[in-house]
């Protein structure tokens, strides 16, 4: 750190990341299986840090790992303030082993990291993901750089080749221990001390094997000889306790040096595991004692390998000594312990938490007697000890009151605004609170909880509460709002009390290589920076005359200069004293009012002196006895002063164009939550400066006299600085506003605004916050990058490629943001960021906060606001505004970087920049024309047409009759007739319109106009000579545009077309309302228009010549309408073709069309029984058909199967059961269901059942295809499956169809009685006896061809009844039965096969006789 007098007395201050992500942590168990040691340890929750050695390296500059461990639990975090890492939290958690000592170290390709816990010691190597050492393409090596070293941690950590268990080596549980890692990265040594014993555990990195030594004195004596000189002496061997300890390395030899409860440290050597230094600290000191150790616990840090501070407790105190490893003169290979007299310094009367040392500091935390935590800074010199400078830490929350009005202050909005603004409570405090209000045991899963749902969970749950107290009483509207204050007010005490438990600190560690200290807390971490000179001495404060000491370089080495400011920030400081919370709430809210700084600053005096009028007076009389005063408050002023007057002219053109990849310095989601609160608490102490300095200014200044320059200069800065103060606390939605890219595009079609940036495309992960604050959001979009292009600019900074620190940069990089941010600043990045923001009512507010004092940029804010007012809809204010604006278009440069970039002026007014000379009237004149056509361009897409006519008579005054521009202004008098109603002038004046493309645009406008206004009568009378495609172009663009819920524009399409014989057309246009209908339409009455217009399409294209009766299916935007059947997608990609322009047109005939109607028709018979048919619009026919069945729309689905080839088997099953329920259940609710169905040909019967039967009878027969029998086997199939019996209609069917398989069908469900009474009379039928009835054509006969006889079905069958036989008689005689039947059968088919063998013989025997008789011709 720098050794320079000035840096080793500022302060520092405390800068808290805020509203940042929760944590997402890799969780790890890790078991050794040893036993728990738990409750038989108390340790203490340590934390630490270790900061990456790579500064020069842009991937691991401003990179840290911190960590925390309680118990058995480790919690490791990695941060970069430039690159946003993922997977970054590791927890680990050692199964019942207390965690005593963490260490890490860095190695060229990995980080390891020791751990020793009280039973075990481990070693973890995590591998660096460094970006570029495997190439890849640049998305890789992003990926690269974003990761953690734990981001591919798993499970496989706990590898028993990675710690070593050390519970057996003593009884008790050990409480200090050490781990160290050699240079070379072979070997790590772990130092474990006990009550009794050091040992030290050595363990191979490669193997991971470990051996075990103990460290100790060799005895000369018996050990009990040795307890009884301990005991005659008066040492124990508890005041021999190791306190800490601490590894050496020099020159490859290992060292322990261990630090005892008697004040007394050893250098032990790790090779011959004896003492070789030792040094006592309790002899001849300033705290000279009793040789033991102090209330407090001494402790030991590691510097270097030769360098080590020690804090050392005494009875009467304590103090800081650093001490070095040294050659001993004595001994060539000997070494000694060498004290640093120089350095010994006293500590401040506290508790020590926990302390960290380096070459030039000791930073120490502590804590008082009241469980406050201070952080302090002791600078090492080689020639004297410097005072100890305090850390000015960041304090709770301030206690929100809410002042009781009832007519104006809502108890819940104002605690929510509270409570959930950006950064006041981490999601985890707000949670938990949530928990501690509702008194019960509930998770809600923080990670994927958004503030919005958490902030309607904490609504919902103190309302509840509300209406417990209240519900059994009516109440007037004063004791409800009491009641609900007083809750309120109890969850933000729940709120409170979280986060100050969370965010309790735990210790620091400095980061040598950023600079930096870190502090950990709970459940966070935190950064102290430098503080400039103002926050120090109104922080910190210290004595007068030592400041004024190391701040004069500052003014120049003039002291009397620096004592003068030192003695005016003094009285500054002593008057905010004075002045309450209260008064300086309610003075900012004035402020922030827009009332007079004098006036505010009027009301604060008179309370003041009616609360403590003789302090007042002895400021007052303090400030007036300075001598140098006037000088000195003129410095504060140019220290106050963020501007520089003699700077040279900011270049716009190149401030908002600097983009950088990622790795941009601050550029992650912890850099950026640092800067904009350095930004912050800069801008609030600042602003405190400005008030109390003018509070004072008031007090010794006359009422006449407060118009001096340096009162209205810190009036200005007043001003300036809560603007700033407001920029930094404003909330602002992540998610663009509603309407955002609809105004940027009208912006960008105006030529107004390039909308090069994208405020809400931030790369960082948002993940559930859903507001920030105005900083935080400009620095995440734009302003970082501006930031980091001025600093580079200015400063001649390399970022790329120099290593910098959080003392060098940070505090540039805020001043370049303030210059951004400072409202007269010449740099226009904020106000253009803003705007591009299109928040609308911050747009305002800012506007607001600046008018009437802050001159610069007055004609840029107020286009700015002209253009928020008409995104608004208050077009008549934003008139007047940019009306106010023209006249400075040629002198802002925002005006002339956005008004006139795109326009060939631009170019020619930037050359007389450049020459210096003075812009031409001509050209003044043709800048303010330019400025008000794109005005009036933005007014016409607003629609806001009521005051074109004013901009149009105000632009023509300064326009030339031959202007080339006069078509334009001749364009916007016919928006006027238009707008006025004028239709048949508006058409004359396009007609006469000399400029075709303007006529054109005129022609559109007017058609939009008439369509508004229902004046289709005159669109038809119209006779568009030379017109006619343009007007068809026209009007089918509108019925595209219009939503089609509400859209007569397809109808006048199709009634324009019929009138002109186009029925091709008409029928396209028809289709193309249908295709609307189904992709933007929710209207409950669209289906019905859909079919009506499928009607109408296939009506108009039946009047068509049979040759062309098809059309080009039309294209809606960017969506294509998914077609519903795969086969009919097959047939159109077939007849597919290409057009000029590339795009596929998909033809579509008749069929088409008509199998889409019947879909519609489907959806919409469907939609009278089921809600939600909108959403399967998008279902396939089958699917459509199964949908319709489970309504009971039996026919319908039928229907819809025609022309498809989809199985209707599912719907007939439906029908089934449907038949079965209204038999068994004998409800008129089957009648429900099937008057929804087509019965016209059924004959009418009371019971619903048999209606139900004769329905299936009738689709059956209507839908079963010839020699089939699929539908009857599945509905057999499913009546026997419900064991229901099957009507005797459809087995008469069956057995006409397919009786063999009707038989299989019985057996299958075990129906046996069934199916041998339909096997006998098959059997029977075969055999002669009735084979009418069956499906085989004839008998057995000598004569006919053989029958095919079901042999394995009536096999099964008579063995299930032989087998059932047993149990019922009537099994038995229809298996007696049956057997008998197939005993005649094949008796029988015997028969007739002997007789048909005898024939055949006979037969065989003729014919051979008969070719015996006939001659033989030669």
């Amino acid at each position: 750190m720098p050794n320079s007098t000035l840096s080793a007395n500022m302060s520092y201050r405390e800068v808290i990341p805020k509203n940042l992500n929760p944590a997402e942590w890799i969780e790890v168990k890790i078991n050794t299986g040893t036993q728990s040691t738990l409750q038989d340890l108390k340790t203490f929750e340590t934390s630490g840090g270790y900061c990456y050695k790579r500064c020069n390296s842009k991937q691991f500059r401003n990179r840290f790992i911190y960590w925390r461990a309680n118990q058995d639990v480790l919690e490791l975090s990695e941060v970069s303030l430039d690159i946003s890492l993922q997977r970054n939290h590791l927890r680990l958690r050692f199964t019942d082993s207390a965690v005593l000592n963490v260490s890490l170290a860095e190695q060229p390709t990995s980080i390891t990291l020791l751990v020793v816990t009280v039973s075990s010691v481990h070693r973890y190597l995590f591998p660096l993901k460094m970006a570029g050492q495997d190439g890849g393409s640049g998305s890789i090596l992003e990926d690269l750089q974003s990761q953690s070293i734990f981001y591919d941690v798993n499970e496989k950590i706990n590898d028993p080749s990675s710690f070593y268990v050390t519970d057996s080596f003593g009884t008790i549980p050990p409480n200090v221990a050490v781990s160290h890692i050699s240079h070379d990265a072979l070997t790590a040594y772990f130092a474990v001390a006990y009550e009794d014993k050091l040992l030290l555990h050595t363990m191979n990195c490669s193997s991971g094997h470990t051996t075990t030594s103990e460290v100790k004195e060799p005895y000369l004596m018996p050990r009990f000889l040795s307890n009884l000189k301990g005991a005659l002496i008066g040492r124990s061997e508890i005041q021999e306790a190791a306190m800490s300890m601490a590894f050496s390395e020099i020159e490859g030899h290992i060292y322990i040096l261990v630090l005892y409860r008697n004040n007394e440290l050893r250098l032990w050597s790790g090779d011959g595991l004896q003492t070789v230094a030792s040094i006592n600290f309790f002899a001849g000191t300033s705290h000279a004692g009793s040789g033991a150790q102090g209330p407090q616990n001494n402790q030991l840090r590691k510097i270097n390998d030769r360098d080590y501070c020690l804090f050392i407790s005494h009875d009467n105190g304590a103090e800081f000594i650093c001490l070095s490893i040294v050659p001993d003169p004595g001994d060539n290979k000997g070494i000694m312990l060498v004290k640093h007299e120089e350095t010994a310094e006293t500590a401040p009367q506290m508790d020590l938490i926990n302390f960290d040392a380096t070459n030039s500091h000791i930073w120490a935390l502590w804590s008082n007697a009241e469980g406050e935590f201070h952080v302090s800074a002791g600078h090492l010199s080689s020639k004297k000890v410097v005072k100890w400078v305090t850390a000015a830490l960041e304090t709770p929350p301030d206690r929100f009151s809410l002042a009781i009005d009832q007519e104006h202050v809502n108890p819940r909005e104002a605690y929510c605004s509270h409570i959930f603004h950006p950064g006041r409570f981490d999601r985890h405090v707000i949670t938990k609170a949530l928990y501690m209000f509702r008194r019960v045991n509930m998770q809600l899963d923080v990670k994927q909880l958004s503030m919005s749902v958490l902030r309607e969970q904490v609504c919902t749950a103190v309302e509840d509460e509300i209406q417990n107290e209240l519900k059994d009483f009516e109440v007037p509207d004063d004791v409800y709002w009491e009641v609900a204050t007083r809750l309120w007010s109890r969850f933000y005490s729940c709120c409170e009390q979280y986060h100050i438990k969370f965010s309790e600190l735990m210790g620091l560690a400095v980061l040598g290589g950023m600079d930096a200290v870190c502090l950990v807390r709970r459940q966070s971490f935190s950064l102290l920076r430098p503080c400039e000179v103002l926050e120090h001495i109104l922080l910190i404060g210290s004595d007068s005359k030592r400041v004024a000491t190391f701040v004069a370089p500052i003014f120049r080495n003039d002291p009397a200069m620096a004592t003068g400011f030192v003695n005016v920030m003094q009285v500054v400081t002593q008057l905010d004293g004075l002045i309450s919370e209260d008064m300086k709430i309610e003075m900012d809210k004035q402020l922030y009012d827009r009332e007079s700084p004098i006036e505010v600053v009027s009301k604060v005096v008179s309370r003041l002196a009616a609360l403590s009028g003789e302090s007042v007076k002895a400021i007052t009389q303090k400030f007036q006895d300075i001598p140098n005063v006037k000088p000195a408050v003129e410095m504060l002023l140019d220290v106050l002063s963020i501007i520089d007057p003699d700077a040279p002219p900011y270049d716009y053109s190149a401030s908002s164009r600097f983009l950088q990849p990622t790795g941009a310095l601050f550029g992650s989601e912890y850099g950026l939550a640092i800067l904009a609160e350095t930004v912050k608490q800069m801008a609030m102490i600042r602003f405190a400066v400005c008030r109390n300095l003018l509070i004072l200014q008031y007090l010794v200044c006359k009422p006449g006299e407060m118009k001096t320059s340096n009162i209205e200069t810190n009036i200005n800065y007043l001003n300036c600085y809560r603007t700033l103060v407001w920029i930094a606390d404003t909330p602002i939605s992540l998610t663009a506003p509603a309407g955002f890219e609809a105004a940027i595009q009208r912006l960008s079609r105006a030529q107004l605004f390039s909308g090069y940036t994208r405020p809400y495309a931030s790369q960082l992960r948002n993940m559930g916050n859903d507001q920030t604050t105005l900083l935080s959001l400009f620095l995440q979009s734009k302003g970082l990058f501006s930031a980091l292009a001025m600093v580079q600019k200015t400063d001649s900074l390399q970022l790329e490629t120099e290593s910098f620190n959080l003392r060098d940069v940070l505090l540039q990089i805020v001043g370049s943001i303030n210059k951004m941010l400072w409202p007269e600043s010449p740099i226009y990045v904020f106000p253009e960021w803003l705007l591009g923001t299109c928040q609308h009512i911050i747009v305002q507010d800012y506007v607001r906060l600046l008018s009437g004092w802050c001159s610069t940029k007055g004609p840029a804010r107020r286009f700015m606001l002209a253009v928020s007012l008409l995104d608004c809809g208050e077009a008549h204010k934003a008139v007047h505004e940019f009306q106010e604006t023209a006249s400075y278009v040629v002198e802002d440069d925002f005006l002339i970087e956005h008004v006139l970039k795109s326009t060939q002026l631009y170019s020619k007014l930037q050359e007389s920049v450049v020459r210096g000379e003075a812009i031409s009237a001509e050209d003044t004149e043709a800048a303010i024309v330019q400025y008000y056509l794109k005005v009036i361009k933005l007014y016409e897409q607003h629609s806001a047409l009521d005051h074109i006519n004013h901009l149009a008579n105000e632009a023509m005054k300064v326009l030339g009759s031959n202007d080339p521009q006069l078509p334009m202004f001749q364009s916007i008098v016919f928006n006027i007739h238009l707008q006025w109603g004028h239709y048949d002038q508006a058409y004359h004046a396009l007609v006469n319109n000399a400029d075709t493309s303007r006529r054109k645009d005129c022609l559109r406008q007017l058609v939009i106009t008439l369509f508004n206004t229902k004046k289709l009568q005159l669109l038809m009378r119209f006779s568009y000579h030379g017109l006619q495609n343009e007007f068809e172009d026209i009007v089918e663009s509108r019925a595209r545009a219009l939503s089609i819920d509400q859209n007569d524009v397809y109808n006048f399409l199709y009634a324009f077309h019929t009138d002109k014989g186009n029925m091709r057309k008409a029928a396209t246009v028809m289709y193309e309302q249908a295709m609307r209908l189904q992709v933007d339409s929710d209207a409950p009455n669209a289906l019905e228009k859909r079919c009506s217009s499928l009607l109408v399409c296939l009506n108009s294209l039946h009047l068509v010549d049979s040759r062309y009766r098809w059309i080009a299916k039309p294209s809606i935007g960017d969506e294509r309408v998914e077609s519903t059947n795969k086969a009919e997608d097959e047939e159109n990609e077939l007849r597919d073709e290409e057009d000029t322009s590339g795009q596929e047109v998909i033809v579509l005939e008749l069929p088409d069309i008509r199998r889409e109607l019947v879909h519609a028709e489907a959806l919409l018979e469907l939609s009278h029984f089921r809600k939600d048919a909108a959403s399967y619009d998008r279902a396939s026919p089958e699917e459509l058909s199964y949908l319709l069945a489970s309504c009971g729309l039996y026919t319908a689905a039928l229907k819809l199967s025609r022309g498809h080839t989809f199985s209707v088997l599912p719907i007939f099953e439906s029908l089934t059961t449907a038949c079965v329920t209204a038999t068994e259940d004998k409800s008129p609710n089957a009648w429900s269901w099937l008057q929804n169905n087509d019965m016209t040909d059924l004959p009418h019967r009371n019971n619903a059942a048999d209606m139900a039967w004769a329905l299936l009878e009738k689709l059956l027969e209507d839908n079963e295809e010839k020699n089939s029998t699929l539908i009857k086997k599945s509905i057999v199939n499913r009546l026997l499956a419900l064991n229901a019996f099957v009507p005797q209609w459809l087995i008469d069917s069956y057995k006409l169809s397919n009786s063999r398989e009707l038989l299989h069908l019985f057996v299958k469900h075990n129906r046996l009685l069934e199916a041998a009474d339909l096997g006998h009379e098959m059997i029977g039928g075969m055999l002669g006896a009735g084979c009418e009835y069956f499906d085989f054509k004839h008998s057995v006969n000598v004569t006919n061809p053989q029958l095919a006889f079901p042999i394995n079905t009536i096999d099964l069958l008579l063995h299930a009844l032989k087998v059932n036989s047993k149990e019922d008689i009537e099994y038995k005689m229809a298996s007696i039965r049956l057997e008998e039947q197939v005993r005649i059968y094949i008796d029988t088919v015997k028969r007739t096969t002997e007789d048909k063998m005898s024939m055949a013989i006979l037969q065989s025997r003729e014919e051979r006789q008969q070719q015996q008789q006939q001659p033989f011709f030669y």
